[in-house]
């Protein structure tokens, strides 16, 4: 009796650490640095106050002794920042952050008072001095401007360096009776070989949760390439928040709403009419015909 209390309480535990790991893998960016006074020396106690252009959302973080601040959990987007303190000019900027970015972004303040405002240049890049791992993201309009066969988001992928689709007759491809080969007539497969590793060794997350399939270990949900804000593809030295495996870690983002109503519709159209024929075929050109239709639509959230 005692031995199974002992098991049944092994197992809670075991599954709450596994919750716990599945919420530390995130698709959000986060924002951090040091603030500085005229001196150099670190300004403890100052606002940084983090504002999406796109929605209006608003977060907050103050520094340390060390005048280091952080403010996570960002979803990737347009993003304006003030920082404040008694005694000094506000300071703003306007930044991009992308996906599971680490951005570090440090300021100097200008002895003054808060009512003056001093504009960094608006646009300028962040960099990534706090991630030390390697990856590519590939932006929204890439994912719907270059060519898809099967709108399948995960061929872009391989425009990153060390990554291929591998084996063509492997398992996680879909080309073989496997459970990827229900939907690859229509999208082809996920199979992803990054740096030589084995598909099965790839991480998928889409919006920070767990989108990879138990059998091959390959992907489960496609996203829609319209409705896709981007996708990163970490290659080298993933942080540890990812966990599981050794391979591609491959995170996607949906779109967000914004405080404007937009949206999209697509009909893409495939037939014979310019495919040619096999030399060594007889007979006549086999028929083929693929649609794919669809659409999305976003917006803000109306409060009576």
């Amino acid at each position: 009796m005692k031995s199974r209390i002992w098991i049944s309480l092994f197992a809670f535990l075991l599954v709450l650490v596994s919750a716990g790991a599945s919420f530390a893998q995130t698709e959000t960016a986060r924002l951090e640095g040091t603030i500085t006074d005229p001196s150099g020396a670190p300004v403890q106690g100052a606002t940084v106050s983090v504002t999406s252009v796109e929605t209006g959302r608003n977060t907050t973080g103050s520094t340390n002794d060390s005048g280091f601040y952080v403010v996570p959990a960002l979803p990737a987007g347009h993003y304006h920042v003030d920082v404040t303190k008694d005694g000094f000019d506000k300071v703003s900027r306007d930044f991009e952050l992308t996906v599971s970015q680490i951005a570090v972004v440090d300021f100097a303040l200008t002895v003054g008072a808060v009512t003056q405002t001093v504009t960094v240049e608006a646009g300028s890049p962040v960099i990534d001095a706090a991630d030390s791992s390697l990856s590519t993201t590939i932006s929204g309009r890439q994912v719907t401007e270059l060519p898809l066969n099967g709108r399948n988001f995960t061929q872009l992928a391989t425009l990153v360096p060390g990554v291929s689709r591998g084996i063509p007759t492997g398992a996680a491809t879909g080309t073989q009776n496997n459970t990827e080969t229900f939907r690859y007539s229509e999208s082809g497969g996920a199979s992803l070989v990054v740096n030589g590793l084995p598909p099965q060794a790839n991480n998928f997350i889409f919006d920070g949760i767990d989108n990879n399939e138990t059998l091959v270990n390959t992907i489960i949900f496609f996203t829609n390439p319209d409705a896709l804000e981007e996708f990163n593809v970490i290659t080298n030295v993933a942080p540890a928040e990812y966990g599981r495996a050794g391979g591609g870690v491959i995170s996607s983002r949906l779109k967000s709403g914004s405080n404007e109503f937009h949206g999209s519709a697509y009909w893409f159209h495939r037939d014979e009419s310019y495919d040619s024929k096999f030399f060594f075929d007889a007979g006549d050109k086999p028929v083929f015909a693929r649609n794919q239709f669809g659409g999305t639509l976003g917006g803000p959230v109306i409060k009576n």
